[in-house]
């Protein structure tokens, strides 16, 4: 699964993405988020979506780099993966390594059929460096439409 399909798999709110979303990492993060963004909103099942991370890096994105992400519906998880971050980037407009000099990153997915189509979910996507370093952590509400 692509660097962002854990996000965008559970990543849209009817409403503003960047006041949704918000950082749970720690002052450790190689990211400093800035906002989340995505299109279309709501985001569609089984339709393309576009979601990008904006922010500050301090640190580079090194080759190994993962990211996990969690979906709970009130506490009980409904979804989990886990991937190579840089290789869902590798066909992207930023591939591995990312330098610090990068302000955002996109990524486009099709939204897979088993997700809830009207029923918010929370979604965390935690990414760590090669080296075992936090890039980001995000978490936020979201909700898809069937249609």
């Amino acid at each position: 699964m692509k660097f962002f399909s854990a996000i965008v798999a559970v990543a849209a709110m009817a409403a503003s993405a960047s006041a949704a979303f918000s950082s749970c990492g720690t002052s450790s993060d190689s990211l400093t988020l800035g906002s989340v963004s995505y299109t279309p909103n709501p985001p569609v099942v089984n339709q393309n979506i576009c979601v990008t991370l904006s922010g500050t890096l301090s640190k580079p994105v090194t080759t190994g780099a993962t990211i996990s992400v969690t979906a709970t519906f009130f506490g009980i998880n409904v979804y989990s993966n886990s991937g190579d971050l840089c290789a869902a980037l590798a066909g992207g407009a930023n591939p591995c390594p990312i330098p610090v000099t990068t302000t955002s990153l996109t990524d486009c997915i099709t939204v897979p059929s088993s997700v809830p189509a009207g029923i918010s979910i929370n979604l965390q996507a935690t990414a760590t460096n090669a080296d075992s370093s936090p890039i980001f952590c995000i978490s936020g509400p979201l909700t898809f439409s069937s249609a």
